[in-house]
């Protein structure tokens, strides 16, 4: 079970919001052109449902060493090279996911002191923004986890 969690935990979310998006705009188009009416809300629920996406993406990219790499330079290097230049790429990138779990959890603890309600869903923002903190600290664990099934393998192939 848990291992059916770790493979689709993205996949399922990310499918969920794009049918949120793609739901969202549908509806907007159908009411806008059919009905001659549009739904306040239904702008909104597509932009946080694509955000949503992206990041949950982005740590679905992580998990599967999926991001753009410039390997045709890291192949051509020595076997400890390639190895140095793929761990130092991915501890720049430990840096920046580190750095914005802080400043995204700063600015989620900033509207926890100010009540504001988005315009079209009227739900307060605290709810909405404390989720990309939580999915910069999914991401950081998919990083870590990549080394720990590099280790688990024995080093043997790249850690791409």
């Amino acid at each position: 079970m848990l291992s059916r969690i770790d493979r689709y935990f993205e996949e399922v979310l990310c499918t969920f919001f794009l049918c949120v998006v793609v739901g969202s705009v549908l509806m907007q188009v159908v009411l806008r052109f059919v009905f001659s009416t549009a739904a306040a809300w239904a702008e909104e629920t597509a932009v946080y449902g694509m955000i949503f996406a992206v990041y949950l993406g982005a740590t679905m990219a992580v998990r599967e060493r999926a991001h753009i790499r410039i390997t045709l330079l890291v192949s051509r290097l020595p076997r400890r090279l390639q190895i140095c230049s793929i761990v130092l790429a991915d501890f720049l990138w430990v840096a920046f996911v580190i750095f914005m779990i802080v400043q995204t959890s700063t600015y989620t603890k900033l509207l926890f002191e100010v009540t504001y309600q988005t315009p079209g869903l009227g739900i307060e923002q605290r709810w909405v923004q404390m989720f990309i903190p939580m999915l910069f600290t999914l991401m950081l664990f998919r990083i870590f986890q990549v080394y720990w099934r590099w280790r688990a393998d024995g080093y043997r192939e790249l850690p791409l």
